[in-house]
């Protein structure tokens, strides 16, 4: 008995190491995988040639003087993020309120209804931007065609942005503490009242979290905006698209250098504000 155990405690002890060893070889790899195609097309986008080559022959600025300096790229910047502040605004409150009354009350069908708020999560962006154009497409508002607005365009992005905020807002709602809420019903708060100035602050992380988020997929978003844009209102993913097809030039890497810095950007929001409120509880 005693040399069985002994036999197997190396193995034991190996174990862990072992372990260890692939998590981090499989943690590197992942780190590879997603940094090097951002991390080449950066270095595209100063390419000084007409075309996209790797490497490059010459280092430039001039794919990004041609970006912004030219209308129709900066407009469909301005589209781009116009219609992902439109969306953010539409999902987060639609969401929260969602995951709030999910959260807070009864009501019958609750399971069906989670599931259709959920669905257009999974739904391919083809089938929900073919359904959004054929549905309201030939829909006039004051004599204005509905079609091509960038107001449709957020309303079909809120399609996919809005189920995720109100994922990530449902299990926030659940780490509060309820009891604070039920305090301030007793001590003569409304309802309205207490949640706009007890709960709100509460899961402000799960907000601002759940809000750029709702920015991040909107502002990349392209099947959808390639089926309800027009030349006015074209995002910068779906004008990328278009200009693929006729000539693949480093003004593209470009386009991608600039959205990439821009989710990267909300990610460091995030962190900064995960950071902060952490300070906060420490405190």
């Amino acid at each position: 008995m005693s040399e069985a155990v002994l036999t197997a405690l190396p193995r034991r002890s190996a174990e862990p190491m072992l372990l260890r060893a692939l998590a981090a070889a499989f943690t590197v790899f992942i780190v590879f995988y997603i940094l090097v195609p951002i991390a080449v097309t950066l270095v595209m986008s100063f390419n000084d040639a007409a075309m996209i080559r790797f490497p490059i022959a010459e280092w430039s600025f001039r794919w990004y003087q041609d970006f912004f300096g030219s209308q129709q790229w900066t407009d469909a910047l301005y589209n781009s993020i116009l219609i992902a502040l439109g969306t953010t605004a539409i999902s987060t409150s639609a969401g929260v309120m969602a995951a709030w009354a999910f959260e807070r009350f009864d009501f019958p069908f609750r399971g069906p209804l989670y599931l259709v708020i959920m669905l257009p999560l999974f739904m391919p962006g083809v089938v929900l931007g073919l359904g959004v154009a054929m549905s309201v497409g030939n829909l006039q508002f004051l004599g204005f065609s509905v079609y091509g607005t960038k107001g449709l365009v957020m309303l079909a992005h809120a399609l996919w942005a809005m189920p995720l905020v109100f994922m990530l807002m449902e299990a926030t709602f659940r780490t509060i503490d309820h009891r604070v809420v039920e305090a301030s019903y007793d001590l003569g708060g409304r309802p309205v009242q207490t949640f706009f100035e007890i709960v709100l602050p509460m899961v402000s992380t799960g907000i601002i979290s759940s809000a750029l988020f709702a920015f991040v997929i909107s502002l990349n978003e392209f099947v959808m905006a390639l089926f309800l844009t027009d030349r006015d209102t074209q995002t910068l993913p779906v004008l990328m698209w278009l200009s693929l097809r006729s000539a693949g030039t480093p003004r593209l890497a470009v386009a991608s250098v600039i959205l990439a810095l821009t989710v990267f950007a909300c990610l460091a929001l995030i962190m900064f504000w995960y950071v902060r409120q952490l300070r906060k509880v420490s405190r």
